[in-house]
C-alpha cells in the first residue's frame, strides 16, 4: 500500500453547458476513473486504497448537486459547489484542510473499493465501510447484472438430440440468480445482523428487475435499523422489516440499467 500525499487543493468547475460539476484533488499520482451510475464518475489514486477522490463528475439535477453528493462532499465543499452553480461562475478553488480530506475519504470509502476493485479478476463481495451523514454505509454490487437479466429473461435454446432428430426433452428453465455479500462488521454490529446478506435477483416484466435481501439478526433490534437501496440517484430507501421467521428482509426493484446496491444504518428519528 503506498499513501499518497495530499495538499488539499480543490478545483471546482461548473460545466454549464454539459449540466456538470467537476471537482479534482490535484495530486501527481495516476488515478483509476469508473463511472458508478448514471451522472456519476469517481476517480481515486490506484496506489491508494486509503485516500479520498481524486476526481469526481456529477450530473446537476434540480439545480444542484443530489442530495447523497453533496453529504458525501461534506458541508464546505458542498456549499463551493452550491455557490458556483448559483452565480454561474466557471470555476473556483477551494483549499481543504487535513480533517476534510481524511472526511472524503471515510466517506468515499465504498465507491473507493468498488472503483479500484473494477479491473481486478477477482470480484470483491464485501463492502467497505464509509461514513454517512453521521450514519454508517457500503456499497456492493454484481458486475455482470445486465448479462444475468438478459440471461434470465432469454427462453431456454432447443437443442436436438444427435442422430434422431429429435429435441432434447426442455430444461428446467432458470428464473432467478443468488449469491451473499458481506457488510463491514461495524455496519452490521450496529443494526444488528450478521454480516453476511443473500441477494436473490430476479427479471420482471420488460427491463424491471427485483433484488430481494436477507439477512440474520444476531440480537433485538438496536438503536439503528439497516437500510438498502439501488444506487440509481433516486434516493429510495428500503427497511428491512421481519420476514417469515423473523428474518429481516426487504425489496428492490429497479428498471433499465442494472446498478449497485448500498446498505447504510439509520438511527435518526429512532431514538
Amino acid at each position: 500500500m503506498v499513501l499518497t500525499t495530499w495538499d488539499g487543493h480543490l478545483r471546482i468547475d461548473h460545466l454549464a453547458e454539459e449540466a456538470t460539476v467537476a471537482l479534482t484533488l490535484v495530486t501527481v499520482e495516476s488515478a483509476t476513473e469508473l463511472r458508478l451510475r448514471s451522472g456519476l464518475r469517481a476517480g481515486f489514486v490506484t496506489v491508494d486504497r486509503q485516500g479520498p477522490p481524486a476526481y469526481v463528475e456529477v450530473e446537476i439535477r434540480e439545480g444542484g448537486l443530489p442530495a447523497d453528493i453533496a453529504q458525501l462532499l461534506g458541508p464546505r465543499v458542498a456549499a463551493a459547489v452550491a455557490e458556483l452553480i448559483a452565480t454561474g461562475r466557471a470555476g473556483r478553488w477551494l483549499q481543504l484542510d487535513l480533517r476534510e480530506i481524511d472526511g472524503l475519504a471515510a466517506a468515499w470509502a465504498p465507491y473507493r473499493r468498488v472503483t479500484l476493485a473494477a479491473e481486478q479478476p477477482v470480484r470483491e463481495s464485501r463492502g467497505a465501510l464509509g461514513a454517512w451523514a453521521g450514519e454508517l454505509w457500503t456499497c456492493l454490487g454484481l458486475p455482470d447484472w445486465r448479462e444475468v437479466l438478459r440471461a434470465l429473461a432469454a427462453p431456454p435454446p432447443t437443442v436436438e438430440v444427435r442422430g434422431t432428430g429429435e429435441p432434447e426433452p426442455a430444461r428446467p428453465e432458470r428464473t432467478a440468480v443468488e449469491g451473499t455479500w458481506q457488510l463491514p462488521a461495524e455496519l452490521a454490529v450496529a443494526v444488528g445482523v450478521a454480516p453476511e446478506v443473500r441477494w436473490t435477483v430476479r427479471p420482471l416484466t420488460g427491463e424491471e428487475f427485483e433484488i430481494e435481501l436477507r439477512a440474520r439478526r444476531t440480537g433485538p433490534p438496536g438503536a439503528a435499523v439497516l437500510q438498502a437501496g439501488l444506487d440509481d440517484g433516486a434516493q429510495r430507501w428500503i427497511s428491512f422489516t421481519a420476514g417469515e421467521g423473523g428474518e429481516p428482509r426487504a425489496r428492490l426493484t429497479g428498471a433499465g440499467e442494472p446498478v449497485s446496491v448500498r446498505f447504510r444504518s439509520e438511527s435518526r428519528g429512532l431514538g
